[in-house]
């Protein structure tokens, strides 16, 4: 137990001298925490929102008993706005199996009456006052059939909600369904920068840097990108729903667009305030990682070369494991969770497709790592093929009609979609590059840049100029005699480097020298 807790204690204090090994490091971790921290919370807040709102709109639709199996689908032009509600994935020739329910360049609804108000238009309603009881279904006194919801608010105050406005509700649903996913997904996204950026820390690990720096740049552009997004989505709602003359002539959800921004900016603020900061540090310490290396190392320029592809590679795979899961989850939840569910025809395929791509997305990342490191053929050839699998197997799901829709129709889900392609595609790349390179020296260069890093190993130990020698008389770095020295002034303890195991049989073995001085020792005895 005591054994157990001195490791744990090592390892602690190792951890802890690599986050303030300069002061770079030191303030990249410390941003990381933060941005974690303040992000992860305004997401969680728009998330908050987000669920809420769905929740009452979609009490709404369940009250009014609206059918499960249509998709609501938005043509516009200019500021002209044609609802469908369809039946199937409307994509290509299936729109003769949808039904337009609203068009706002008809002052008429598709019956050619138009619903009528009970209530003055300048009334809103407290939608966090609402509960269940505030939803009463209205019912046809012939048929029983539900032909509206009658909604009480703000007290004493009631309004109608016809048959056609709760089908109309579909669209905005929708949008705040997959609000919901996209929230959660950035929540997450938070946690994994924290944990990549924790992690290129404390191995000192150049691709996990750059990858945080890219995945930066990433999370910025959609922040700004969503602000004129919720403006659009408040057009669009306004002029379907709120509108006078439409069927619902009625604000369902009058705060909502407002609380949104309100978090919305200062999100967008934090993310750029996020990505100055990493970009800046993250500049300082490759520089000082890299520098380092080279210095312990000195390799060649062609193993240089092979060494920046690799980094690259390294820095693809990182960024695969989070953008490949998060958008095949974004697709599963939606095969689960909404009206897609009762449209797709191939369900048991998707989730094959999935299960595989959960199961060996992270053996692949491993494989990328310690064929390029150990340069094997083998396992390079397993990883590539993969990698084609990965590749091939989502791209043919563009033939099928819900999932291709689900990417035009939801752009966080068709960027997040993109991006795994484009990472998965670099990796393959660089993977296939890395091989060509096999026999250059890259993998003895690797293996010794590791063990000379866990010896803290400095060059200038070994410099053979005299006169730099005695400028650093007064350096406390104590130079330790090779193998071959007087033993009287020490003993040299030659080991073999634990790093190295059967299968580099193409590589020697690498040897440390350790060094411990006896003077002292001697001194104080009798």
């Amino acid at each position: 137990m005591g054994k157990t807790k001195s490791k744990a204690v090592i390892h602690l204090k190792s951890a802890l001298a690599r986050i303030t090994l300069t002061p770079h490091t030191l303030a990249f971790f410390l941003l990381s925490v933060i941005h974690c921290l303040a992000q992860g919370l305004t997401a969680a807040f728009v998330y908050s929102e987000d669920a809420s709102t769905f929740a009452f709109v979609d009490n709404i639709l369940h009250t009014a008993q609206v059918p499960r199996n249509e998709v609501a689908r938005l043509f516009r032009s200019g500021d002209d706005l044609t609802l469908k509600l369809c039946t199937a994935a409307p994509i290509g020739d299936v729109y003769k199996e949808c039904t337009t329910i609203w068009d706002t360049s008809m002052t008429m609804n598709a019956t050619g009456t138009l619903t009528p108000r009970f209530f003055d238009t300048k009334d809103h309603i407290t939608r966090r006052s609402l509960d269940t009881g505030s939803l009463v279904p209205v019912r046809d006194p012939s048929s029983g059939e539900v032909t509206g919801v009658e909604l009480t608010y703000n007290g004493d105050n009631s309004v109608l909600l016809s048959e056609q406005c709760a089908r109309m509700l579909e669209y905005p649903g929708r949008i705040l369904d997959n609000s919901q996913r996209e929230d959660l997904a950035l929540v997450g996204s938070q946690f994994w920068l924290l944990g990549v950026s924790t992690f290129g820390i404390l191995y000192n690990s150049i691709p996990h840097i750059w990858a945080v720096v890219f995945a930066r740049v990433l999370q910025t552009a959609w922040a700004a990108y969503t602000i004129w997004r919720t403006e659009d989505v408040k057009f669009r709602y306004r002029t379907l729903i709120v509108g006078n003359g439409t069927p619902c002539h009625f604000d369902v959800m009058p705060s909502y667009f407002t609380t949104r921004l309100a978090l919305q900016i200062p999100e967008l603020v934090l993310n750029v305030t996020a990505l100055l900061s990493t970009s800046f540090l993250a500049w300082h310490i490759v520089r000082g990682y890299s520098s380092a290396t080279i210095r312990r190392v000195m390799p060649a320029p062609q193993v240089m070369r092979q060494y920046k592809f690799f980094l690259i590679d390294s820095m693809f795979l990182q960024l695969s494991l989070f953008f490949t899961v998060t958008a095949i989850s974004l697709w599963i939840d939606q095969l689960r969770n909404s009206e897609i569910a009762l449209l797709a025809q191939r369900s048991p395929l998707y989730y094959a497709l999935f299960i595989f791509t959960i199961v060996t997305i992270v053996p692949w990342i491993v494989m990328g790592w310690f064929s390029v490191r150990r340069e094997m053929k083998w396992l390079i050839a397993a990883f590539l093929f993969l990698n084609l699998c990965y590749i091939v197997g989502w791209g043919v799901m563009f033939y099928s009609q819900v999932y291709l829709w689900t990417f035009i129709e939801w752009p966080f889900f068709g960027c997040t979609t993109i991006v795994s392609f484009m990472v998965l595609i670099g990796a393959m790349v660089f993977g296939v590059i890395c091989w060509t390179g096999f026999g250059k020296g890259l993998a003895h260069y690797l293996h010794v840049e590791a063990v000379l890093t866990e010896s803290d190993f400095d060059p200038d130990v070994f410099t053979n100029d005299t006169e730099k020698a005695s400028n650093k008389a007064a350096s406390p770095v104590i130079r330790c005699p090779s193998a071959l020295s007087d033993p009287s002034e020490g003993v040299s303890v030659i080991k073999k480097d634990g790093n190295w195991d059967f299968a580099d049989v193409d590589r020697p073995a690498i040897y440390t020298v350790d060094f411990y001085d006896q003077k002292s020792t001697s001194s104080s005895l009798p």
